[in-house]
C-alpha cells in the first residue's frame, strides 16, 4: 500500500523574512514565527518584537513632535 503525504504548510514570516512551519496571524493578516513549547515561554516570538518595535517607534514619533512644538514659538 501506498504511503499517503503529510501535507506541510510553511509560511514566510512578515517580520524575520524566514520560513516556518509554526506560525500566527494577527488581525491585520501578518504572519509570525512562534516557536514555543507547550508550558514553557517562547523560543522565538516575531510577533511580540514586532508590536514592541512598533508601539517604541510610535513613542519616538510622538516625544520628537512634542519636543519640536515647544522650542519653537
Amino acid at each position: 500500500m501506498r504511503k499517503s503525504k503529510k501535507l506541510v504548510i510553511a509560511v514566510k514570516c512578515d517580520h524575520c523574512k524566514t520560513e516556518t512551519e509554526s506560525f500566527v496571524c494577527d488581525a491585520q493578516g501578518l504572519r509570525f514565527c512562534r516557536i514555543q513549547t507547550p508550558g514553557y515561554p517562547p523560543d522565538k516570538d516575531c510577533q511580540a518584537e514586532h508590536t514592541r518595535n512598533k508601539n517604541v517607534q510610535k513613542k519616538e514619533k510622538n516625544k520628537g513632535l512634542f519636543s519640536q512644538k515647544e522650542i519653537s514659538f
